[in-house]
This record gives structure tokens, sequence and C-alpha cells, in this order.
């Protein structure tokens, strides 16, 4: 589906729902502030509601402040617009809160996206929600402030890794590069996300690092995160963002994971990143998850080290199957 059929129901509607999945990072929290800017600006009424908070490094961000976790009981929505999610699980709570009757408008960019709306925008080509959204203004052709731009910026600065990974493309730096003539200052987009750490997520950072292991011919690593790590250090589920690049970065690895334990019993979030050879996305699928070529996730039942065993088994099948190689 197009963008004009989304540009089309956005019209029809006055009263929408925002949200994104659960644990939002930058391309979900920027894309959905940046959306309900773009809807005010056209008329519209939009409310933000999230299974889970704003994460604090990305409470700068003009209009993270309106991000609600509960549903404010006079709003009868008339579409719900879902951002950077691939299927209706990821929204966690937010989904009680869809009508039976309730339109909803499917804006994402990850290739394992289900098409659960009725309407559905999905470019796995793009580089992330918040490209997309900049699309829906230039569509609109409504004009980028400040603070939209800086939203913008957020959602797609993280989502290629500040500009590293392969979802890169000539058309991203082109809107990024809109987006600094706006005003949007980079240096300090960058220090406010990647270097405002605390003394807390650098020991967890310290203690993952001492968990990571190699197979044999070098090409996955892995790493942990335990409950006991996270309350040892006194660190955030947010410290543990970016641990996982430690070992993609290392030379000959194909495949990089992390595991970790979420805080609910026996179940273990696995995160995978590929440097582009192998197809992690086809990796989380088999265990109900799925994301983008390079960098995909899954939740995992059973205690950790047999999640582990599980998992490596694929990751190794992975690397040399034919089919999860691009």
């Amino acid at each position: 589906m197009s963008i004009r059929r989304v540009k089309a129901a956005i019209k029809k509607f006055n009263k929408f729902l925002i949200t994104s999945h659960i644990n939002p990072e930058a391309d979900a929290i920027g894309s959905q502030v940046a959306m309900v800017f773009l809807l005010r600006k056209l008329g519209k009424v939009a409310v933000m509601l999230d299974d889970s908070p704003v994460p604090s490094l990305l409470q700068f961000i003009k209009g993270t402040e309106k991000i609600s976790k509960e549903m404010p009981h006079d709003f009868d929505y008339q579409a719900i617009i879902i951002l950077d999610s691939p299927d209706l699980a990821r929204i966690g709570r937010v989904s009680e809160y869809i009508k039976k009757d309730a339109v909803i408008i499917n804006i994402d960019h990850h290739i394992s996206n289900i098409n659960f709306g009725k309407f559905n925008w999905v470019e796995p080509e793009f580089s992330s929600a918040g490209e997309m959204v900049y699309d829906l203004f230039k569509a609109f052709k409504v004009k980028i402030d400040l603070d939209d731009a800086i939203a913008l910026y957020a959602a797609i600065m993280t989502d290629t890794g500040s500009f590293r990974y392969s979802n890169t493309s000539s058309k991203t730096h082109r809107v990024v590069a809109e987006l600094i003539d706006i005003g949007v200052q980079p240096y300090e987009m960058h220090t406010k996300i990647y270097e405002t750490s605390s003394v807390q997520d650098t020991n967890l950072l310290g203690e993952a690092l001492q968990t990571m292991k190699l197979t044999e011919d070098g090409k996955i690593a892995w790493l942990w995160v335990t409950k006991e790590m996270l309350k040892k250090t006194k660190a955030s589920l947010e410290g543990t963002e970016g641990i996982i690049n430690f070992a993609r970065s290392i030379d000959g690895v194909e495949i990089a994971i992390l595991f970790r334990e979420t805080g609910t019993e026996d179940r273990v979030k696995a995160s995978f990143r590929s440097k582009g050879k192998v197809d992690v996305n086809k990796l989380a699928g088999l265990f109900g998850g799925g994301g983008h070529p390079t960098a995909s996730g899954c939740t995992v039942f059973g205690k950790i080290e047999d999640v582990e065993k599980k998992v490596l088994e694929k990751a190794k099948e992975a690397v040399n199957d034919k089919s999860c190689i691009h």
C-alpha cells in the first residue's frame, strides 16, 4: 500500500490514538512525537499512549512529556496509528484499548511486519519509521519546524546506528541534511543520546563484557545481561542498549547476540545484530520474533542457559545456511 492511502485515511479522520512498541527506543519515540506534531498542524486531535515509559535519555525531545501510560477516560478516537511495530503483540497493554471496529493505520519499516492494519504502509527499504513520517510531512506539504526536526533526527540517527548501518541510503542523508538546515545540531544530538550513560550503566557494560564468548570459527559472539547483574550494578534496562555492538564490532564476527533476562521468570530476550551477510530477521523468526535483516530480536521462554543453547544452535546453522545469507 502506498503513502497515498495512508494520507487519505489521515484526512478522513479527526481523532487519533498514537502508539508504538514496548520498550521504545528513539525511532519509536521520535516517530510518534513527530506524527502528533504533524496531525496537530493538520487540525487533528491526537493522544499518545505507550505500554512503556519514555527512556530518560530521550526526554529532552519536546512532546515526550505528553506520552501517557494510561488511556484518557474522555478520549474516543476514530483511528489508531501504530508506528514501528511489526505486529499488535509488540504494543503490549495498548492492545487492550483497541476497539473491535477500530481503524488501524500501520506505518512501519520492519521486513517482518504482518500487515495487521486496515491501512498498511510498510517500507522495509526505509531507514526508520522516522524517515516515513518525514515523507508524510512532505506529502501533506506541512513545514517541518525545529521541534519536528529534532524528533525525526533522533529517530533516523539511532535506527541507522549513527548512519553506519546498511539501511542508510542516499535519501536518508538528504533527509538529515534538511533537518540540519532547519537547526538540528548533530553533535548535541549525539551527545544527548550516546554520551550520557551513568556510572551504573558503565558498570553493567563491564559485567556483560566479562560474559562474552565466541564460537570456534569466530563468526558468532554473544553476551549475557542477567537480573543479578542489573541488581548488582543498579543499572537500568536502558543501560543494556548498545552493549551488543561491542560483540558485533569484533573482526570476523557475522552474528552478535545479547541474551537478557527480562525480569519475568524464565523469559529471555535475545537481540541479534549482523554485519549484513547473515539475515538475522530469519533467525529471530524461528523463535517468533523479527525485525530487520541486520537487527532483530525475539523473546524465548526458558532459563538463560537453555535459551543460549537453543539459539546458538540455530545461529550456527544460519551462518552456514545459504537461504539466510545475502
